[in-house]
């Protein structure tokens, strides 16, 4: 998936306690989860090497996203919001 709508209010009124950091940490989780058209892995030191989380900042920002708006499950770690923009698109396509 190359593209998806970024609702500003919704994303602003769902994000208001995030610092700079933990922002830039959850778009590009984002980013990633609707590029894979799916659930991110949950291998936690792949995922943070392939968003560079580096320094001891960018990591703590990476746990408190993952915690904050992620799940883990079998397969990895899911997004509710996510998933419902996977399922209305694919069933827009079938269409």
């Amino acid at each position: 998936m190359n593209y998806y709508q970024f609702h500003i209010g919704d994303y602003r009124s769902d994000t208001s306690h995030l610092s700079l950091l933990e922002h830039g940490v959850y778009r590009s989780l984002l980013d990633t989860y609707y590029l894979n058209e799916g659930h991110l892995t949950a291998d936690n030191a792949k995922l943070m090497r392939t968003h560079n989380a580096r320094t001891e900042a960018e990591k703590e920002a990476w746990r408190n996203v993952l915690e904050d708006y992620f799940y883990l499950t079998e397969s990895g770690y899911k997004h509710d919001g996510c998933e419902k923009v996977l399922e209305k698109t694919y069933a827009k396509s079938e269409k």
